[in-house]
């Protein structure tokens, strides 16, 4: 049963079943998806910071992008993975040439583990841009809904890259590697610079 098939409590005690194969990258991805709906809420209120056109234009277009990068993250919880690596692992392995086809399954399922998380980080971090959108042109009065929908974005990032930097080992295509190292660092200095124009935002200017 896919976790969207499953209420709220059946998911939070799965995450915490020893038999539950994504947790950390599922909780990530929770973490993220419900941070885009409470900026998704806060742009949808009828107050903006000025009730202004521009206010209004920019919230609207900041809806659109936080309802994709909500689903968008929702899909990734159903990925399954752990399944294909598992398969790999077991393949045959008797001569030479089993050991290097199950090798090079394993390492297929292992990029496929990977973009898994890699992705949960590309669309928090997107999730992070907008929110600065978000808390500079919506209401004061929803600054805590909006700071709160920030840390949970924050959350989603950091758990899907901690995830992501887990299976970096494994990885032998030294390439490949680079080119995943490089995207993570980029993706962190994106989602930093985004998360501090949000909170920037949010903070209360001196009368």
């Amino acid at each position: 049963m896919g976790h969207s098939d499953i209420s709220l409590r059946d998911f939070i005690e799965a995450v915490g079943s020893a038999e539950e194969a994504h947790g950390a990258v599922s909780s990530a991805a929770v973490a993220g998806g419900l941070g885009s709906s409470l900026l998704l809420m806060v742009a949808a209120l009828p107050q903006t910071r000025s009730d202004s056109v521009t206010d209004r234009t920019t919230l609207v277009e900041s809806a659109t992008a936080l309802a994709d990068v909500q689903q968008q993250l929702i899909e990734t919880i159903e990925t399954e993975t752990a399944v294909r690596l598992f398969t790999a692992r077991s393949l045959p392995q008797a001569d030479e040439a089993q050991r290097s086809e199950r090798q090079a399954a394993i390492q297929l399922a292992l990029r496929a583990a990977a973009d898994v998380p890699l992705e949960v980080m590309r669309l928090c971090g997107r999730g992070l841009e907008v929110a600065a959108s978000v808390a500079a042109h919506s209401a004061r009065a929803a600054s805590a809904e909006v700071q709160l929908g920030i840390a949970l974005l924050q959350a989603g990032f950091s758990g899907a890259r901690a995830n992501l930097e887990g299976k970096l080992s494994s990885f032998t295509d030294a390439a490949y590697l680079a080119s995943i190292v490089d995207e993570v660092g980029h993706l962190t200095e994106e989602a930093a610079a985004a998360t501090h124009a949000a909170e920037s935002s949010l903070k209360v200017l001196p009368a």
